[in-house]
């Protein structure tokens, strides 16, 4: 594949999502942008981080619930356009990356090698590795799932003009229940081969 390509990974929780990213960005050789995200746009402007994961991924609050936790009213908009900013800055100034999640999609709509994946698996499945994660019993780790679902689609379609698991949003839709880790990250680097294939080297002049 090219040298530059950015790769956005979009997931239902328990699907293994964030842990495909990880390994995605271990064999790119590049960084892998999850939590980390949130530390650094608190400290590019001076806010408290933990005020700001109050929003992560999630849907607005109320204004008394913001003003209780020490930010302002329009708290949630600002962060979410300092994160487009963020993503934005990512894509001109990295080679290779590999973001999860938070509407990253969207930020790099017109990024010609930003490439969108979706990782889910069967319920099932899903509630097996949320019980292990989180040392839950089957019906915690089903309500969690439900709850975290729910929120990521309402963050979702708050801060972009799209459906959160609208299928023309994204270039790769993978399913993890059979393909486990390993599968979903070859399929990932099997899709930017054919994508973004290597130009052939010119051949010397004579």
């Amino acid at each position: 594949m090219t040298q530059k390509v950015i790769v956005h990974v979009a997931r239902d929780h328990g699907s293994k999502g964030s842990v495909i990213a990880e390994k995605l960005a271990e064999v790119l050789n590049c960084k892998v942008y999850d939590d980390s995200i949130i530390d650094d746009i608190a400290k590019q402007h001076d806010l408290d981080p933990e005020v700001l994961k109050n929003y992560d991924e999630k849907p607005r609050r109320s204004i008394l619930y913001r003003l209780s936790q020490g930010g302002g009213s329009d708290l949630p908009e600002k962060m979410m356009q300092y994160m487009f900013e963020y993503f934005q800055h990512i894509a001109e100034t990295e080679d290779r990356a590999v973001i999860v999640g938070r509407c990253a999609g969207e930020a790099l709509e017109n990024v010609d090698y930003n490439v969108n994946v979706f990782v889910t698996a069967k319920t099932g499945f899903r509630i097996k590795n949320v019980m292990e994660a989180f040392d839950l019993t089957f019906e915690e780790a089903e309500r969690r799932i439900a709850e975290v679902d729910k929120a990521r689609q309402r963050f979702h379609e708050t801060y972009s003009r799209s459906r959160w698991q609208t299928f023309e949003n994204y270039d790769l839709i993978i399913n993890t229940t059979e393909i486990g880790i390993d599968g979903a990250v070859k399929m990932i680097l099997e899709y930017l081969d054919l994508r973004f294939p290597e130009e052939p080297a010119e051949e010397p002049q004579d």
